[in-house]
């Protein structure tokens, strides 16, 4: 697993040895490529109906996941394809969106939640959004960015929810019903 470089201070007057210098590089190459992933929906999936039912969104696709050389990527497009895994402590800025398909009955939420397992109601849940439904327009669901610590082997995932009365599917594509982890800081 990953580790976020550390640069020592230094004295006035200090001579600067090589492996400093090799370590501020190391730390800006680092930041250059801040670990981060994103990934997006490319098959419509049904939610059903229901007040109790979370529905867990997978993603098949990327648009990109960075990590630090040596680590295992953040998500794989086939096995527990929900999740994004996290390869370096930290900090992360979480934040996604989905759209459901129009119906004008009842109310749609999304929720972000760590280590959930695939549950709806597992792990923590680190973001919630909740709208009415819609009769003019294709109901989004931005997630509120949220800031939140955390460790190595930790990920998280995306579920629905919806009480139209019926199925709805939802819409994909890159900008439309995605997922985003990004290292922000120690």
């Amino acid at each position: 697993m990953g580790t976020i470089p550390t640069i020592s201070t230094f004295t006035a007057g200090a001579i600067l040895t090589a492996a400093q210098v090799n370590a501020i590089k190391y730390a800006s190459d680092f930041w250059a490529l801040t670990p981060r992933c994103s990934v997006y929906s490319s098959a419509a999936l049904s939610v059903p109906t229901g007040a109790s039912t979370w529905t867990v969104v997978p993603f098949a696709s990327e648009t990109f996941d960075i990590v630090q050389s040596g680590d295992s990527p953040s998500h794989d497009t086939a096995t527990n394809n929900s999740r994004i895994y996290v390869r370096t402590s930290g900090k992360y800025e979480i934040n996604g969106q989905l759209q459901i398909a129009l119906n004008a009955t009842g109310y749609r939420s999304v929720q972000v939640r760590l280590n959930a397992a695939g549950s709806g109601t597992g792990g923590t849940q680190l973001a919630v959004n909740t709208v009415d439904a819609s009769s003019a327009a294709l109901v989004s669901l931005p997630i509120p960015t949220v800031e939140y610590d955390l460790t190595a082997g930790d990920y998280v995932e995306m579920f629905v929810q919806q009480n139209s009365g019926g199925s709805l599917n939802t819409i994909v594509g890159s900008g439309v019903t995605f997922l985003r982890v990004k290292l922000t800081g120690a």
